[in-house]
Order: C-alpha cells, then structure tokens, then sequence
C-alpha cells in the first residue's frame, strides 16, 4: 500500500477546504440573489411600504410572476401574520442599518396596494407605488411580495414537512421610476444527505431543522447587505 505523505496530506486537505468553500458559496447562490440596476442609491427618504401576500391573491402552488420583475415564484402557505412579521423585520433592519436608518420610514395605508393594482386595469403595479413614494414625499420606495412562508411540522430534530420560505423585494426611484435594486429569495429546506451542497446552511443552522420565521430573517439579512451604499 502506497504510504500517504505529509506532501499528501496537505493536498487532500486543500482539496477538502476547497470543496467546502465552493460547496457554502453555492448553496447561498442558490437560496437568496441580489442585483444592483443602478449605481446610485438613495439619498433621501425612503418609504417602506408593507409585504403583500401574494398566495392570498392568486391562490396556493400557483407559478406566480412578480409584479415588478417578472420573476416566476411558486406560491404556498402563508399565515395571516407573515407579511407582517417580514415587514417589521425588514423595518428594523433597515432602521438598524448605518446609511439608511435615518431615511427610513413606513406607511401601513398602502397594504392592499396589490389587490388594487389587480382589479384597477387603468392602474399598473408600479405607478400605484409611485403614487404611494409621490404621497410620502419620498425619493425612493422599497416594497416586498410574500410568495411562500409555510411553517416547519415537527421539531428542531426530525421534521415531518419542512419550512418553505420565498419573497422578493424591490427598491425603486421614485422621480425615475426605475428600479435601484432587487431582492430574491427562495427556499425549502432539505436534509444534508440529499445535497451535500447545503453543508454551509447546514453548519449555520446547528444541523438542525428551522422555522419559517428564522429562515425568512436569515434571508432577509442576506440580501439586506448588497443594498446600494455610497
């Protein structure tokens, strides 16, 4: 048998780390995307507008098209106090970020911005948000639209069905009307063994099964840090 030298053993081991990096930066690749439109980001106000519940629009397991980008989503569960729940959060990130806390504020009037946009043929989804940024006196809007958020059925252990979490979220100029950036993400979560591309998320989480709410914060965090900065 072929002695394994310390030379060797190096190799093996950068072959292991390597694996290891491409495997984690994969699977974050896979879950959450950001991408920048324009160079410039906001300098004023920005107004936080609620997340809308698009399965409560269109229905469950529906492939539902973004309003705004045109994004395919595949729509789920979505409890009565999610959107809620992710646009506080998003609130409060955003509140608790160095450049934008104090452009931040929120607007609760516009929650059924969807549903009007739907049902009003004159109306596009986009003008009623600049509608909404023109009546806060804003320079930008940032709106966000629920797709899944369905809750983890078991426990941290072992999951009868797992936690299934997908959104989008948009930053648009309110004087350009165009969009500065956009946000997406789209999980459910797997075990280990079906794609050992996961061991990043995998290690994060404790080797363990998530909620909803901690998977969607968890992403929510992830695209918060490519929003534009000067």
């Amino acid at each position: 048998m072929r002695k394994i030298t310390r030379h060797h053993r190096k190799d093996i081991l950068f072959v292991i780390l390597l694996v290891l990096f491409v495997a984690i930066n994969v699977c974050r690749l896979g879950m959450a995307s950001a991408e920048t439109k324009e160079k410039h980001s906001v300098s004023g106000k920005l107004l936080v507008l609620p997340f809308h519940n698009m399965s409560e629009l269109y229905g469950k397991d529906k492939n539902v098209r973004c309003p705004i980008c045109g994004k395919v989503y595949i729509t789920g569960e979505v409890p009565d106090k999610a959107k809620d729940y992710l646009g506080d959060k998003l609130v409060l990130k955003l509140r608790q970020d160095k450049y934008y806390n104090k452009m931040v504020t929120s607007d609760s009037q516009w929650g059924d911005i969807d549903l009007i946009s739907k049902n009003n043929q004159s109306s596009s989804e986009l003008e009623l948000l600049m509608e909404a940024g023109r009546a806060a006196n804003a320079d930008a809007v940032i709106v966000g639209y629920l797709y899944r958020f369905q809750q983890r059925v078991g426990s941290r252990i072992s999951a009868d069905t797992p936690a299934s979490v997908a959104f989008g979220i948009h930053l648009i100029d309110v004087k350009t009307r165009r969009q500065l950036w956009e946000g997406h993400f789209d999980e459910t979560q797997r075990p280990l063994s079906e794609n050992l591309f996961n061991i990043g998320k995998f290690i994060k989480r404790k080797a363990s099964w998530v909620t909803a709410e901690e998977m969607a914060v968890s992403g929510l965090e992830e695209l918060l840090e490519t929003l534009p900065k000067k």
